[in-house]
Parts: structure tokens; sequence; C-alpha cells
């Protein structure tokens, strides 16, 4: 029972959770923020789809950098510093594909992918203790 949250199991969990939390987590608030669509006008379809590249690129990244612990027993801090290190490269890949764009709209988008990344890395830190936590308790 130990071992539930690794393997193929615990990627599929972690990728829900990167699509939800990106696409009604964030896609939420920008909907609060943007009532009218003036900037934007599906804003959680538009966000669980970087929330599903986010999800598998982090997933495959504590695949490889926390190699033989499941997801509940990698530290809280990490979860963040990975998904923070996923967040810079969809900041990345929303900058235009020019040479030398470094305008302020691409730092930009950098430092939101990073930021979302942290936040969304700790909250799937948090989420995957609470649900072992739960489960612990009920098979108990």
């Amino acid at each position: 029972m130990k071992n539930w949250m690794s393997g193929i199991r615990g990627v599929i969990l972690i990728i829900v959770l990167w699509v939800v939390g990106w696409g009604l987590g964030f896609g939420g608030i920008m909907e609060l923020v943007d009532p009218d669509g003036k900037i934007q006008d599906v804003w959680p379809t538009l966000l669980a789809v970087p929330g599903f590249i986010g999800g598998i690129l982090f997933a495959a990244l504590l695949l490889v950098a926390e190699r033989g612990r499941s997801f509940d027993e990698v530290p809280l801090a990490r979860f963040a510093l990975w998904g923070g290190a996923v967040g810079l490269v969809l900041g990345v890949l929303t900058v235009p594909a020019e040479v030398g764009d470094v305008s302020p709209g691409a730092v930009g988008m950098i430092g939101i992918g990073a930021v979302l990344g942290v936040v969304a890395g700790f909250g799937s830190g948090v989420f995957c203790r609470l649900v072992t936590r739960r489960r612990n308790t009920t098979a108990a």
C-alpha cells in the first residue's frame, strides 16, 4: 500500500492535478480578472494546455530527480523547486521564437510561468501528502 503514489498511477495523478489546477485554478482566477473576455474568452481551456504539458514535464522530472521515492516522500521545498523549473520552461515556450527577443513581455511571461510553476509544484506536494494521509487513516 505504501507505493501507490509512485509509478504510472502517480504520474497520471500528477498530470490530472496540473491540468485541473492550471485550467480551473489559474483559469478561474483569470476569469475573475477578465470577466468580460477582453483579453481572452475562455481562460480555463486556454490554461489547461500548459497545465497538461507542465504536468507531463513535472511528473517526468520527479521520476528522474526523485528516483526511489514515492511522490508523498519528496520534501515540499523540492516539489516547489521542480515546479519552478517546469514553470520556467513553460514561460520560455510562450516567448516567440525570435532570436534575441528579451522584451519585457518575454521576461514577464517567464516570471509568471515560474511563479505559477512554484505554486503548482507546491500544491502537488501538499495534495500528495493529504491523499496519502487520508488513505493511510482509512486503511488502518
